[in-house]
């Protein structure tokens, strides 16, 4: 019965997260042009140059954001941008080998990644939506451990399927073979997924965020015009040694510094590309901070290694292909718990 209430949410949380984990291909195969660029033999324009390119194209938004596709170089370049006196952050495209801005301004969630992801973590339904998928990833822990317990003496039959009995047999083989390989998948992917959903949820509530009725909205860029950003990768790799740059946070407010988002040199193989910051004075170019993941308590380590755990993008084609795999599995157990349940409901 838990099985079928939750059958519909795991169905559409399944097949929006095995979409999600090739995003990038997806959008490739219905946006190339937007996407898709070949690289040249000069090689990448410098940062400062694809920075002015941007506020050329758009001289009433200010830059916040940069996204650096480090493993793939035929991929556009992803950045934010705000249009001046107000707070909507929106995404463009450009590529990188000819300093030119490839797509129009949009929000976030009105890009297949963003609807995707929405889709996926609240069914659309901002915090009501968060707290239903964050259940139903303690559905699908309880359900994973329930058919476990169930079917304990699985190895007896751990590859029968009978193709040539009834369709009621079948379909009892079938559910049994799914659900016991994809358990280990169900507790991580369950368990991940509720955590981020319920945790943000619960810090929702005791910690209300409330909006500045005096919040200061700029009107013009935050940093000089001569400002090094191109520079600031390269430093902050001599802050923190073999730091990779993944992401770069320009400010966004007043005073705001220049945040750089990446991995340490000997950052473990479950880290995500985010797990460490170096950040710089927007104004000075000076130092501000370090903060090496490699240091952090287990705690901050097992956290960090939850999006590459949940979303399988640690080892290529390979890991991808297997998780969206894994991701289909509570469809498939939903459709065939259903026909399972439909037969009984018959034969009664």
């Amino acid at each position: 019965m838990a099985g079928l209430l939750a059958g519909l949410g795991l169905l559409v949380i399944g097949l929006s997260g095995s979409l999600l984990v090739f995003h990038e291909e997806i959008d490739g195969l219905l946006r190339p042009a937007e996407t898709r660029v070949e690289p040249t033999p000069e090689g990448r324009r410098s940062l400062n140059e694809l920075v002015a390119a941007v506020e050329a194209e758009l001289p009433d938004h200010a830059v916040t954001g940069w996204h650096f596709h480090r493993d793939d170089p035929r991929a556009a370049d992803g950045a934010y941008v705000m249009p001046f006196g107000t707070r909507e952050w929106r995404y463009i495209t450009l590529d990188p080998y000819r300093a030119q801005v490839l797509s129009s301004p949009q929000l976030e969630n009105t890009t297949f990644k963003g609807w995707l992801l929405d889709l996926h973590t609240a069914f659309f339904l901002e915090h009501v939506g968060l707290a239903i998928t964050g259940l139903l990833g303690v559905a699908l822990c309880f359900l994973g451990l329930s058919g476990l317990y169930l079917y304990r003496r699985f190895w007896k039959s751990l590859f029968r399927l009978r193709l040539k009995s009834s369709f009621r047999m079948l379909s009892g083989d079938f559910h049994r073979l799914v659900g016991v390989w994809s358990v280990p998948f169900n507790l991580l992917l369950g368990f991940t997924g509720a955590w981020w959903n319920l945790s943000h949820v619960i810090e929702g509530l005791t910690h209300p965020h409330e909006e500045a009725a005096d919040e200061v909205l700029f009107h013009e860029k935050l940093f000089a015009a001569g400002f090094d950003v191109a520079s600031l990768p390269d430093r902050a790799a001599g802050a923190l040694p073999g730091f990779e740059t993944n992401y770069i946070s320009f400010p966004w407010a007043p005073g705001g510094p220049f945040t750089l988002w990446g991995r340490a040199e000997d950052a473990a193989f479950f880290r995500s590309p985010y797990g460490s910051q170096v950040a710089f004075d927007s104004q000075t170019g000076g130092l501000i901070s370090v903060h090496d993941l490699t240091t952090d308590g287990l705690g901050a380590q097992i956290l960090d290694a939850f999006e590459p755990l949940h979303f399988g993008n640690f080892g290529g084609p390979v890991s991808k292909t297997l998780w969206a795999a894994a991701g289909l599995a509570p469809a498939l157990l939903c459709l065939s718990g259903m026909s399972i349940w439909w037969q009984r409901r018959r034969k009664k």
